[in-house]
């Protein structure tokens, strides 16, 4: 069995996958790769293509997609699939990196307790925005990140390169999750990239938000194992 390893978002520790992990079967392997303390992307990347298992399946989340994505040029012999969620192949807009800037700004006047409310209401779908246990979750990943490390990151973001005329190359399959009411990765951005690769679906989440894993691990963890079931045998996997 493909061993899953798994890289979380921005302001996400590896808790986001706690629900995946609790609804897939028991025995299936699965690494989490928690981001380092690095403001450069590449830095980050790399450091997670060295610690990947050999023929595994990556999952990654917004942030963790951007760098699965990079992780799977680095090393492509490694990577047997993708799964995306809530992700975009393409880089910040100046607006973006600027607006990255103003987060953080408002992080270090405000704290990060306060970050955490506000990008709850953004990031949950309307169905789960009131919902206490999933905004105490992203208030305790984002507290246990730290403000430090998160502006490391968002500058991280903001200069990450292009990765869409790289899609071409990918010859594993792909599968991109995204929610029906994602405001940060929108459904379009996900479609693109499922198209630009040659073995890539897309799935949209009805009513839900940036946030699958958190939202509906269910629905993701059936997807996953789907995607895990029709995966060629390692035999006739393309190097």
């Amino acid at each position: 069995m493909h061993t899953i390893a798994c890289i979380p978002g921005l302001l996400c520790t590896g808790a986001i996958f706690d629900g995946l992990a609790a609804a897939l079967p028991a025995d299936t392997p699965l690494q989490i790769n928690e981001l380092s303390d690095s403001d450069a992307f590449n830095t980050l990347a790399a450091r997670i293509a060295e610690e990947i298992p050999p023929a595994c399946v990556l999952i990654g989340m917004s942030m963790g997609s951007y760098l699965a994505l990079m992780v799977q040029r680095l090393r492509p012999e490694a990577v047997k699939g993708l799964v995306l969620i809530g992700t975009n192949a393409r880089a910040d807009t100046p607006e973006a990196a600027e607006n990255r800037k103003k987060t953080v700004n408002r992080a270090r006047k405000h704290g990060m307790q306060v970050l955490a409310e506000g990008l709850s209401d953004l990031m949950l779908g309307t169905a789960q925005r009131d919902n206490p246990a999933l905004r105490g979750k992203i208030a305790d990943m984002a507290i246990a990140t730290g403000i430090e490390v998160f502006a490391r990151h968002q500058s991280a973001l903001a200069s990450r390169p292009d990765q869409s005329d790289a899609l071409g190359a990918i010859h594993c399959p792909v599968l991109v999750i995204t929610g029906s009411e994602d405001v940060i990765t929108s459904p379009a951005a996900g479609a693109e990239l499922a198209r630009m690769v040659p073995q890539g679906a897309q799935v949209i989440l009805e009513g839900v938000g940036h946030l699958p894993l958190l939202e509906a691990p269910q629905q993701v963890a059936a997807l996953v194992a789907r995607f895990l079931t029709d995966l060629p045998t390692s035999e006739s996997l393309p190097e």
